[in-house]
């Protein structure tokens, strides 16, 4: 039981690791580029989908078995930390449900991509 509590915690550590890097280059972008709010926008959605795609595949190679629900459970654990962060400093806004439910859809299906990939890779 403590190996997949820990495996789950080192995936999350290193999907924020590279979702806190990709940002910080973005937000350079934005500053040097003055990049439009669409492209930000898919930079930020990439930089979830990336981070939750190895995390998922970190935990798919750990477990070395239902990798596909290893990555499923980063995907929702990294996606409930964000929300919950949102909430938090932001509170509830309506009008942002529909769009958190799809990233919420994505960061799910990335990290269940990235475990299901684990499985495949050498």
């Amino acid at each position: 039981m403590r190996a997949y509590v820990v495996s789950i915690l080192k995936a999350l550590i290193i999907s924020y690791v590279i979702s806190a890097a990709s940002l910080l280059v973005l937000a350079a972008l934005l500053y040097w580029l003055d990049i439009a709010a669409a492209k930000l926008q898919i930079g930020v959605i990439a930089t979830y989908v990336g981070s939750c795609l190895i995390g998922g595949f970190y935990v798919g190679k750990k477990m070395k078995g239902r990798e596909f629900f290893w990555g499923l459970i980063v995907g929702v654990l990294y996606y409930s930390i964000h929300i919950a962060a949102a909430v938090a400093v932001e509170g509830v806004q309506p009008e942002r449900i529909v769009p958190a439910t799809a990233l919420a859809l994505l960061c799910m299906g990335s990290g269940m991509l990235g475990g299901m990939l684990s499985s495949q890779a050498i």
